[in-house]
């Protein structure tokens, strides 16, 4: 009897050396993560109080340990699944509390770069409208359209009755002495009314239509 239950305890103590020792690795790893993390002085105090805690709660998976290498009774298969238990649930319990610290610090740091932003929007100038183009104005002004000409030219200026007159014949280039007529200011020759003599012009009016011709 004393040598089957020999091998049994060595094995049972194999074992939970083992699942300590994993979990120790596995604190070691969330620990340096969590020191990575650290940003201020007030963070790493509250990272060392935890792990004053997980030290503490090591000590005592340590002391379970001696305390089953100590003990003269062979480790049966329920104290095993027990101490088991007991050792995956502190490991669930320090992995969490690590997991939740690192979490609330990316939220923290998430919110920081949205209110970034959001100050960044804030100051940005409103970009403003712009303005509708101008169409370019043409090089060359619109041509006015000319007026027709005279239906007559004027060939010289007289005085009748003390009042100076202007002589027109028609435009064509030869004309005969009947043809000649003789304008006072206000005579009309069709559409054509003589406004004015003002020295050797004389002001033809039409309409809208205003010309002023030389008197030769």
């Amino acid at each position: 009897m004393s040598a089957p239950q020999s091998a049994r305890r060595p094995a049972a103590v194999v074992m939970v050396q083992s699942l300590l020792w994993l979990w120790l690795i596995g604190l070691s790893v969330f620990v340096a993560l969590g020191y990575q993390t650290m940003n201020d002085q007030a963070d790493q105090e509250r990272l060392d109080s935890r792990l004053q805690r997980l030290e503490a709660r090591a000590a005592g998976l340590v002391e379970s340990i001696e305390a089953i290498q100590q003990r003269s009774a062979v480790a049966t298969a329920a104290d095993l699944k027990d101490t088991r238990q007991v050792l995956e649930a502190r490991a669930a319990q320090v992995e969490k509390s690590l997991s939740g610290y690192a979490a609330a610090d990316d939220l923290q740091a998430l919110r920081a770069e949205v209110e970034q932003i959001k100050a960044r929007q804030t100051a940005a100038p409103v970009p403003r409208a712009a303005a509708p183009a101008q169409p370019r104005a043409s090089g060359k002004a619109a041509a006015k359209p000319e007026p027709p000409p005279l239906p007559f030219r004027v060939v010289g200026a007289e005085l009748r009755a003390g009042q100076r007159s202007v002589s027109v014949a028609p435009s064509s280039a030869d004309f005969t002495p009947d043809q000649l007529q003789v304008l006072l200011p206000g005579d009309a020759l069709g559409p054509w009314h003589l406004q004015a003599i003002e020295g050797n012009t004389a002001v033809f009016q039409a309409g809208n239509q205003t010309r002023r011709v030389a008197i030769p």
